[in-house]
């Protein structure tokens, strides 16, 4: 099934084209961004992996699959590795080295739950690079990483350090650190955490997360005058260990085109 839409992110044109595929439901989501590089990079964005009991290992297969059929020139991770125990530290690995490369991760809430530095050392296995508050490079494109805002980890200035904002991609497992992030002018943040509710109740989930503190479910969403937030909905569950509604488990594909191209 395939469907489009256009809206304005990061100031300019994007079409975002909704493939949903894969025998167990997974929704590949591709949005065509204008960028300000040199050239096209694809983006493949996962979050909220969350493997052990409650994620089944062939979502994770089809996940990985879907990774390597977009071809991306990076893969970027946005935290929650597994639930609340360690016992899958050995999986995670697995996982990470099935995707394609280069890999860039940061850290979610339940990865600090579980120790930071094990999680971080179980990706880097997989052939990831951990970013802790830190950036890297993919070509000319500038990944910024910024550590887990609800677990207090987050520090922008060390993650934004000799980083031109306006050239950054952004990276952060909690949502509303884009509120703080959008300060500093970014064009693009990509974050996890929501599960895209999980379980979605037509108006009462999207109102029960506001309620809470949770204003960014899933989706873009603006943040202050030139920010643009994507909240994706994950690929695994917490508890209730399903998904049920909207909220399939996500494979977010962005092709960042020179502003040229894209227009």
């Amino acid at each position: 099934m395939l469907a489009a839409t256009t809206t304005a992110v990061a100031g300019v044109l994007a079409v975002h084209r909704v493939v949903k595929s894969y025998r167990d439901g997974v929704a590949v989501r591709r949005h065509d961004v204008a960028w300000g590089a040199s050239r096209p990079y694809r983006v493949v964005h996962l979050s909220d992996l969350h493997v052990g009991a409650t994620t089944p290992r062939r979502v994770l297969a089809e996940v990985a699959a879907a990774a390597h059929a977009a071809r991306p020139d990076v893969v970027v991770l946005t935290g929650d590795y597994v639930n609340a125990s360690s016992l899958y530290l050995g999986r995670v690995t697995e996982l990470v080295r099935s995707l394609p490369k280069p890999c860039i991760a940061t850290l979610g809430n339940h990865d600090h739950w579980v120790g930071p530095d094990r999680i971080a050392l179980a990706l880097a296995r997989g052939g990831a690079k951990v970013l802790r508050n830190e950036s890297a490079l993919v070509g000319d494109l500038a990944v910024v990483g910024v550590d887990d805002g609800s677990s207090g980890a987050a520090d922008l200035a060390r993650a934004f350090r000799g980083v031109d904002p306006d050239r950054a991609l952004v990276l952060t497992h909690y949502p509303n650190t884009a509120d703080e992030i959008a300060a500093l002018g970014p064009r693009l943040v990509l974050a996890g955490h929501t599960h895209g509710g999980q379980v979605d109740v037509p108006w009462v989930t999207r109102a029960v997360a506001k309620m809470t503190g949770n204003p960014y479910l899933r989706g873009f969403y603006r943040v202050g005058d030139r920010t643009e937030l994507y909240v994706n909905a994950g690929v695994g569950h917490s508890l209730p260990g399903f998904r049920a509604g909207t909220t399939s488990p996500e494979v977010a594909v962005f092709d960042l085109r020179p502003v040229s191209a894209a227009g």
